[in-house]
Parts: structure tokens; sequence; C-alpha cells
């Protein structure tokens, strides 16, 4: 629910879109005002995170899972108005992004090794991707289907697919997703290519899976990533994005040493580093009943 259906409406019409042509960063400072759904939406949404954080983090009162409520409920919103205006991220007049761990994609880009750019549903994802599209780097994407996903209603699927386009015109590559064939991913891999996937996307239809230690309990995502590695030999690096302000962010990109399953194991520690410090800024608190099991009963607590 954290992620809800998007019912088609003035926001997504022309709201969004309009906001997004003002010029400066106001746009991205007055966003939280209008929302990312119908107010009704909005309270229901605010309730149930509200309801989540109070099961998940046993330690926090009630005033900050209210407070992590509402700051989820404005990412959504600003991550819909970057989707309207990607363009203008990282540019004059749109929101800052200071990039850390250049050094990283020069090093792979000189030797021409293949690379998986490993994100998760944290903050402003597409942002690192952005911030090394705008220093040269093509990169390409990898999703869960979109145009045929049945779970995904009329202005998901529309929002998703404006999304992507933007995102791929900035940075030169391509798009495909796992309901089609991954020759190409395969192929792209071993000649040198740049591909951007995500560490935590779930469906309860992935056939191979397995447990991280999260927040307590296991988290279990699939291996599709330590598989494309294995079998490339591509490297893995990692990338998170932090707002420091809605229109001032930070992204810091960082190599993964070890075997494939490692480096995965090691950016999922790092997500669980960084949803306890904020827990707002995740997007898959809707799916935490279906991702997540509680630890075997030996007297593990919550956060």
């Amino acid at each position: 629910m954290a992620a809800g259906a998007m019912s088609r409406d003035w926001r997504l019409d022309w709201a969004f879109p309009a906001l997004g042509r003002l010029p400066t960063t106001l746009p991205w400072r007055l966003v939280h005002w209008l929302g990312r759904d119908a107010p009704a939406v909005r309270r229901a949404t605010e309730l149930f995170l509200q309801q989540r954080f109070s099961q998940v983090f046993l330690g926090a009162t009630g005033e900050q899972h209210r407070q992590w409520a509402r700051a989820h409920l404005d990412m959504l919103a600003t991550e819909m108005l970057d989707a309207a205006a990607l363009h203008r991220l990282g540019e004059p007049g749109g929101p800052s992004i200071t990039l850390q761990g250049w050094g990283h994609v020069q090093t792979l880009q000189q030797r021409g090794q293949g690379f998986i750019l490993v994100l998760n549903h944290y903050d402003r994802l597409l942002t690192a991707v952005i911030a090394l599209g705008r220093r040269g780097v093509a990169l390409n994407i990898l999703t869960m289907p979109v145009v045929d996903n049945p779970g995904l209603g009329e202005a998901q699927r529309a929002f998703l697919v404006r999304k992507i386009a933007a995102t791929t015109r900035i940075t030169g590559g391509q798009w495909r997703t796992s309901s089609e064939p991954l020759r190409p991913v395969h192929e792209g891999l071993r000649k040198g290519q740049g591909w951007v996937i995500l560490a935590d996307a779930w469906s309860p239809d992935f056939a191979r899976m397995r447990d991280h230690a999260f927040l307590g309990g296991y988290l279990r995502l699939p291996t599709g990533i330590e598989r494309l590695a294995e079998s490339t030999g591509a490297a893995l690096l990692h990338a998170c994005t932090r707002s420091l302000a809605p229109d001032r962010l930070e992204v810091a990109v960082e190599a993964l040493s070890g075997s494939p399953q490692a480096a995965i194991d090691a950016v999922i520690q790092r997500l669980d580093r960084d949803v306890r410090e904020r827990p707002w800024a995740w997007w898959h608190w809707g799916l935490w009943d279906q991702m997540w099991r509680p630890a075997a009963q030996e007297g593990e607590s919550n956060v």
C-alpha cells in the first residue's frame, strides 16, 4: 500500500508535468503540498504506514511513526515530480546531485569490463542512474515487466513507461524486462556494457530466491543478479541515493568485492542499515508481509 495504486486524475494528467516546467527548484520544495495521491488515499496510506512502523520499529515512538509516514508520502510526491522532469535533475535550475565514487565506474570503463549497477527501492532511486548518465555513462536498464504486467493499473503503467523512457534518453541505453529473452543482457555484459538492476525487485512468481538477514528477520529476494554476474564475469557496483533536501541529492557508488553472493549480501546489509536510519525512504512497506518473515522463535525481536 505504501506504493499503492495511482488513479488517473488531474495530478497525473497535468499538475505534475506543469509543476515540472516551472523555473528554479521551487517545485521540488512545494510538491509535498500537492501529494502524489488524492487526500483520502494519502490519509489511508499514512495510517497504514504508521501501523506498519509500529509493528517493525518497536523502540520508536508513535510520533516518530507519524513523522516517518509523512516523510514517505513526501518522497513519493517528489519522486513523481522527478519523473515529470528527469531532464532537470543534476542540471542548472534543477535539483543538484553530488556524486561520490565516480572513480569506480571510470576504472571499469577503462578496462572495458561490463558491470551491473545494483540499486534498491530506496529514496529517489533513479538519481544514481541520472548522475552517471550526466557523466556520459551509457547505462541499460533491466526491470520487471511493465506493459504486460497485470498487477499494474493503467496510470501506474503509463507512469513507469514515461519514467523509463525519460531515463534512457539521458543514459543512452536500452530498456529490457525480465519477461523478455535475457541473451542481450548476457552479451552486453560480456562486451563491457553497464546494466542497472534492482536487488529488491520482488514478485511471488520469482522462481529462484534466497533469504537475507533484515530488520530482525529475513527478506526473501531473487538471485538473478548473482547468476548474471557469475555467468558473465561482470563486476558489481552498488549505488545509493540520499535526499539531503528535496532539491539536493547525494549519490554514493561503491565497488562490491568477493563472490556475487557475498556482494549482494553486502548490499542488503547496507539496505538494512539505511532503513533502520531512515525507514521512510524504503519503498516496499506495502510488500512487507510477502517479502519478509520473522526469525525463528529464539527470543529475537524486531528493531
